[in-house]
């Protein structure tokens, strides 16, 4: 049997060496060969190739997963550039689109980045949540946005906001803003102002309102509305906070539908101060 076996492995190594003799008489096979071993050379040694290739920033495209329509064009721009850069700087990875992903987070213009991922050999989506502008509060610094909650947004130098939206203006706060953005503003006259702002965020006459007045708080929790015109209209305690003869909340936003309804205005058009928490004074009829 051990004979039969060596006689059998013999047979085989003669074969082959003979078919490696043919081959070597005949040009037109040692090409075939060489040109199929040159092709998988090249395939082995490209795939790693191009998982360390870094693409030029110039060359990156950067979209956002459904960008909001509030944000300025030129801020849209500045934050699509802190991904090119941070993308072109690492190379086409997981590693890379995590790095870009804490500098999107950095910027403070999210309350959550979701996810960098490439579409292409050459483009990047960001899907991520922007911290929506709700009210702007003015400070010894300046102006500044916040949320809905009350977090800060990031300044910079140039427009945040597209121009065509309107965002009513907070002033006297007791507090200075939050060092950085994201955080949440201190205070309970900006959680009162924000718990009034709830209320007439989305009626008709909210573009009228120019600022919400935290100057007399302090003294009494009240809340004033300055207008367009310009008048005062005193609003009073926040909504479920009212006390002794003041009127409801409900009570104060009637009055002014029906100053809006009677006048096309909440002031009237005249510069006066108006008393919401007096049920006599705005008289419906």
């Amino acid at each position: 049997m051990a004979r039969k076996k060596q006689s059998k492995i013999a047979s085989a190594t003669w074969t082959v060496l003979a078919l490696l003799g043919d081959i070597a008489k005949s040009p037109v096979l040692i090409s075939w060969v060489l040109a199929i071993a040159g092709l998988v050379t090249l395939v082995a040694m490209s795939v790693p190739k191009l998982r360390a290739t870094r693409v030029s920033a110039a060359n990156i495209q950067v979209t956002f997963n459904d960008p909001p329509v509030w944000l300025d064009a030129s801020l849209l721009v500045e934050l699509q550039d802190v991904a090119r850069l941070h993308l072109a700087q690492t190379t086409v990875g997981r590693e890379g689109l995590i790095e870009t992903a804490d500098a999107m987070a950095a910027t403070g213009w999210f309350t959550k980045v979701n996810q960098v991922r490439w579409v292409s050999d050459n483009q990047a989506l960001v899907d991520a949540t922007f911290l929506i502008p709700y009210a702007k509060i003015k400070d010894v610094g300046g102006e500044v946005f916040i949320d809905s909650q009350g977090r800060r947004l990031p300044t910079r130098i140039g427009v945040i906001v597209n121009p065509k939206y309107h965002f009513i203006t907070i002033e006297n706060t007791l507090h200075a803003r939050p060092m950085r953005a994201g955080l949440q503003w201190n205070g309970g006259d900006i959680a009162d102002a924000l718990k009034v702002l709830h209320l007439i965020y989305n009626k008709p006459w909210i573009f009228q309102i120019t600022t919400i007045d935290l100057s007399a708080w302090s003294s009494d929790a009240s809340i004033s509305f300055t207008t367009q015109t310009p008048s005062r209209l005193k609003w009073g305690s926040a909504p479920n906070e009212e006390h002794g003869l003041e009127a409801l909340w409900e009570d104060k936003l009637t009055r002014l539908h029906w100053l809006h309804t009677n006048f096309g205005r909440i002031d009237k058009g005249i510069s006066a101060e108006f008393d919401l928490t007096n049920t006599a004074e705005i008289t419906i009829q």
